[in-house]
């Protein structure tokens, strides 16, 4: 009879089937240039056998750049579905492929805070099952990619927009309330985060009205994001007088309006630091005097 692992070496082609889902993220610890998170993932084991792995190591990588690791110890798999499995990975694209990776982590962070799907690739290597260094390089030529769970739940659809599209989709600037006279704007955030406290270092956003300049905010200030929906500080803004973007923000006192915003944004979880970008459309904006 083959033993577990040379069944699944026998059967990798069909790895597309284990289908995991990743959920319960909690930061457990950080450094300036990475952070560890323990995550609950659900998958299925498409053999006939169950076994008890010790340990096993997985490279994680977007854009074909590796920029982290998912580890798990004393696991028992078992055929068909598995869940609540416990695992830890580490985001460490600088350590992990120079300044390159941490260029391209930094694009993935942005994207996913903006509500743009976007995906991982687990791919083992020759250290993944410590004991068996030929069946992890083997099973590298097999990929699997998976899915980055939204934030949050969706946001309604917007009638504006009949058909979806990325807009529909939640981002990190759930809403915000703009106020004329004392050149402010304050901001309902939703944090990709479930239980640690995200902190906004810095802030560089234009608002739009459709393509027009409406405002800009430049605050090098900080404040706290907690888990879930959380409303900001109020930022000062620095209105585009006499802009069409301007007028429409005018014209809709006391009212809504949609607008969309860029933004450049400086990000922080206990000690590690990142700067992104930030795109988002049809956020709902409240003017108020």
């Amino acid at each position: 009879m083959r033993s577990p692992a040379t069944a699944i070496g026998h059967q990798s082609m069909n790895l597309s089937s284990i289908a995991p889902k990743i959920g319960n993220l909690a930061i457990l610890d950080t450094t300036p240039e990475s952070f560890t998170i323990q995550a609950e993932v659900n998958f299925t084991n498409p053999t006939n056998y169950s076994a008890t792995v010790p340990y096993i190591d997985i490279n994680l990588l977007t854009n074909d750049t590796i920029i982290g690791h998912v580890t798990a110890r004393d696991i028992l798999v078992i055929p068909g579905n598995n869940t609540n499995t416990v695992v830890q990975a580490v985001w460490s694209p600088l350590t992990l492929s120079g300044e390159q990776g941490k260029a391209i982590g930094a694009e993935f962070l942005s994207q996913y805070i903006s509500g743009f799907n976007t995906s991982l690739t687990l791919k083992t290597h020759k250290d993944t099952l410590p004991s068996q260094p030929t069946l992890g390089q083997a099973l590298s030529a097999f990929n699997i990619t998976i899915p980055t769970p939204h934030l949050g739940s969706r946001k309604p659809a917007d009638p504006d927009h009949p058909g979806g599209g990325e807009d529909d989709k939640p981002h990190f600037i759930q809403s915000t309330t703009m106020h004329l006279i004392s050149s402010t704007a304050q901001f309902t955030l939703l944090s990709p985060l479930k239980k640690s406290t995200l902190y906004i270092t810095h802030i560089n956003a234009t608002a739009y009205y459709k393509e027009d300049d409406a405002g800009h905010i430049n605050y090098d200030g900080s404040f706290a994001v907690p888990p879930g929906t959380s409303v900001s500080p109020r930022l000062p803004v620095d209105w585009s007088l006499g802009s069409v973007g301007f007028e429409a923000v005018r014209k809709a006192l006391g009212g809504e309006l949609k607008l969309s915003a860029r933004a450049g944004v400086g990000v922080r979880v206990g000690r590690w630091e990142e700067r992104v970008w930030f795109r988002g459309g049809a956020i709902g904006a409240n003017v108020r005097l």
